[in-house]
């Protein structure tokens, strides 16, 4: 009886610090922070990063766009995570993993440098989890959560699934505040960006290559509703994923009134650079 009346006197004390309650911390959206993804198109280098300071500055100074949230990490190892390691290669681009020995051994190589742990992914699916897949190309690895994105990349000759790097929450804080681009819109650069608000305003998202749709940008949560177009690039809009039914000629920047029949009605677009097509559709 007395050791039954110290052990509740615990737990009401205290709490119960078996697997349940770690299990519940790790449910905690405190713990988990968006993962921010860059891209800079002339070096083709995609950064991950939860940093604001850092996203802003490689924003204004560094010649990145800002591709919105690609998921959700936690801020501190909580049970069933793992670092998420970043390394600078010495060809200029960016490398993830979250093997240690891949890491040290990547580091060791001349030339490569550790940038440190970006978060905390988990090791195994797991509620609320989605798949950080991990995928070689010809010169460099791509990393992605978006299930279209990593088929049309499988899709070219000599590329190759490397399986996943682990698994990345659904949702969480948004640390640097605003929508899914958070709270800087992407300095336009020389490739076309699609925003969630008129005026060039929102999230954001580079499109360097056709976009033939995505569920983030029907309405959950984003909807186009303006467009950077740079010289020399020429877009054709389309009202149905997979570039069908009606469309629309690009070739400068746009940005409709509610009253536009094409105002959030945009669902894929065909992306040329240079001399446009003969006739586009």
């Amino acid at each position: 009886m007395k050791f039954t009346a110290i052990a509740l006197a615990i737990v009401f004390t205290f709490g119960w610090f078996g697997p349940a309650a770690l299990n519940t911390a790790a449910q905690s959206g405190n713990d988990y922070v968006a993962l921010y993804r860059l891209y800079n198109a002339q070096n083709r280098d995609r950064i991950y990063t939860t940093s604001c300071d850092e996203r802003d500055r490689i924003i204004r100074s560094d010649g990145f766009a800002d591709e919105g949230v690609a998921g959700y990490v936690a801020s501190r190892q909580l049970r069933r995570t793992a670092p998420l390691y970043r390394l600078l290669l010495g060809s200029g681009v960016h490398f993830y993993t979250t093997d240690n020995r891949e890491m040290t051994n990547l580091s060791q190589t001349a030339g490569n440098k550790s940038e440190g742990i970006v978060g905390y992914v988990a090791n195994s699916q797991m509620n609320r989890t989605v798949p950080f897949y991990r995928l070689l190309g010809s010169d460099r690895h791509l990393y992605t959560t978006n299930e279209q994105e990593k088929n049309n990349f499988l899709q070219n000759p000599g590329n190759k699934s490397e399986g996943v790097a682990g698994y990345l929450w659904s949702s969480g804080r948004n640390q640097c505040g605003g929508g899914g681009g958070g709270g800087v819109s992407p300095i336009p650069g020389n490739f076309p960006v699609i925003y969630a608000q008129a005026n060039f305003q929102g999230p954001a998202q580079a499109i360097e290559r056709d976009f033939a749709g995505s569920g983030d940008w029907e309405g959950n949560p984003h909807v186009i509703r303006s467009i950077r177009v740079p010289q020399g690039w020429y877009l054709v809009l389309y009202e149905k994923r997979n570039y069908k039914g009606k469309s629309y000629n690009l070739n400068a920047d746009w940005t409709p009134q509610p009253g536009d029949g094409w105002y959030g009605k945009i669902k894929s677009i065909k992306v040329y650079r240079g001399n446009p097509p003969i006739q586009p559709r």
